[in-house]
């Protein structure tokens, strides 16, 4: 099994991607998570591993170093999306696309081919696909069409599907939208679906004709109203859809009108009566523009498609730059930038300057970046860098310290686990059956990574906890044992359970040890 799953999803052999949670918060109240590859073959046990489920999930580099490939993937980032449908829509428009359902309930669109295609025409193909489904900003995969692995660049992975294979939500969904829990139903339907390179040079999209409904309108909105507009988005997107239409119908009393028909069309339920005539009465005010940069047409937002609609944004909208930023953390640290499948290399200086960065990308692509102002490329690079891949070599402290901490309290409890939950007395870890959680006193553990010569010197006792508490979800609990309270803290086991991402350094055999 674990050999047809590396044949399918077969990449770069020289490198593999891991995400894992960070202890900053976002606005929203979850981890932040950093990305970072590790300079390693992905071998056996990391495939098995993955499937197995343990933590993080295995990513792949779609593109090898002769720039071929074998799979692609668009990565639609909106959730939570209704599988079945997009499977059922991809049908008929006879896209040779596999949705897959991703961790966060998103949706990534796979394209397996049956022999190495080029980069260049994997990506160009589904970007095709991506705009017909208006989709043009979503993240393309293979994001490069060559890589500079000299250079330490390694391109961009992505997580593979069927993490935790027995219990995934990470599953493939069939040309009906059926769920395919069993990665041998995968199997049998990845033969029916991939494309030989003949096949894919052939395969077109078939121009459509413009739904009157549509006539003109920004791409994202076609998009939106073709999945329909659902509680939690419907006085936003009504919003957008009534600036289009009085863009599309001078007369107010004819758009007023029309947002009734569109109301009663694509939004479910429709909005009421009230909320909708509030909404009438703040498009009316004045000659508002589109809230491009808003949900829910944000991540559906073609900035280059929607300048050329009668009733799109004009030349209103800001150049789409950056798509994603890889670091090479050398000195002087080196950044990989993705334009449209094509890398800029740059150093820290050039890349904080828009118009530095602008020669760069005429030197070293051909094309120079639209003029910007300074604002807004400091802000698209705050949030660029927000998601930055890292190298593992020179990934931040926080980060490789979480894992190698990680993998020494694996190594704790997993050693010589107690029977009972009084053996935690005797300076071991105990497990608990029902809930897979781990027992034991912080103390014991501490004074094992002395014994073991944990590498890590800055590390005092309260950084370690912290960590402990941030990356591993370490909680502080006090079971009863022998009719005394003891301070204990408790882990997921699930969370020790993790291939090695970095090498080993917490101590070495006594024969490897220098004299």
């Amino acid at each position: 099994m674990i050999e047809r799953f590396k044949k399918i999803f077969q990449g770069l052999n020289v490198a593999y991607g891991q995400t894992i949670k960070t202890n900053e918060i976002s606005e929203k109240g979850k981890h932040k998570t950093k990305s970072f590859t590790v300079k390693k073959v992905p071998t056996d046990d990391l495939w098995q591993a993955h499937l197995d489920g343990s933590d993080p999930a295995l990513g792949i580099i779609p593109i090898r170093e002769d720039s071929t490939c074998t799979w692609g993937c668009i990565d639609w980032d909106t959730y939570p999306l209704d599988h079945k449908k997009i499977s059922l829509d991809l049908k008929s428009k006879q896209f040779p696309l596999t949705v897959f359902r991703s961790k966060s309930g998103g949706a990534h669109l796979f394209l397996f081919t049956s022999e190495p295609v080029s980069a260049e025409l994997m990506r160009k193909k589904l970007k095709s696909m991506a705009a017909d489904l208006g989709l043009s900003k979503a993240e393309i995969f293979p994001k490069q069409i060559s890589i500079k692995i000299e250079r330490g660049d390694f391109g961009s992975f992505l997580n593979l599907p069927y993490h935790n294979m027995k219990n995934t939500v990470r599953y493939a969904h069939d040309l009906n939208g059926n769920p395919l829990l069993e990665l041998n139903d995968f199997f049998d339907h990845y033969e029916k679906i991939k494309l030989t390179l003949k096949e894919l040079n052939q395969f077109e999209i078939v121009a459509k004709k413009e739904d009157d409904d549509f006539k003109g309108m920004p791409p994202c909105l076609v998009t939106l109203l073709g999945l329909k507009v659902f509680e939690g988005q419907r006085n936003d997107a009504m919003y957008n859809v009534g600036v289009y239409l009085k863009k599309r119908y001078p007369d107010e009393s004819t758009w007023r009108n029309k947002m009734d028909s569109y109301n009663n069309k694509y939004f479910v339920p429709p909005m009421g009566s009230s909320e909708l005539e509030t909404t009438k009465d703040s498009v009316c005010r004045k000659d508002y523009r589109y809230k491009c940069k808003e949900q829910p047409i944000e991540p559906y937002c073609d900035s280059k498609i929607c300048s050329t609609k009668e009733f799109g944004v004009g030349d209103d909208t800001p150049a789409v730059t950056i798509s994603s930023i890889r670091k090479y953390d050398s000195d002087p640290p080196v950044y990989f930038c993705e334009i449209d499948g094509s890398t800029v290399e740059v150093d820290s200086k050039t890349l904080h300057e828009p118009d530095a960065f602008s020669v760069a990308c005429l030197e070293q692509i051909g094309t120079p970046l639209m003029p910007t102002s300074k604002l807004m490329w400091r802000k698209m690079l705050i949030k660029l860098l927000e998601n930055i891949e890292l190298t593992d070599d020179k990934a931040p402290d926080d980060l490789k310290t979480g894992i190698q901490l990680q993998e020494a309290l694996a190594d704790f409890i997993n050693k010589t686990p107690g029977k009972e939950i009084k053996d935690i007395l005797r300076g071991i870890a105990y497990i608990e059956d029902d809930t897979n959680t781990a027992y034991f006193k912080f103390d014991n553990f501490w004074k094992y990574l002395v014994r073991i010569k944990w590498s890590d010197k800055n590390m005092n006792k309260n950084k370690v906890m912290r960590l402990l508490q941030t990356n591993l979800e370490a909680k502080i609990d006090y079971p009863k044992i022998n009719t005394k309270t003891v301070r204990c803290l408790k882990v997921p086991r699930l969370n020790l359970d993790r291939p090695e991402p970095t090498e080993r350094k917490i101590g070495k055999p006594a024969w490897q040890k220098e004299s």
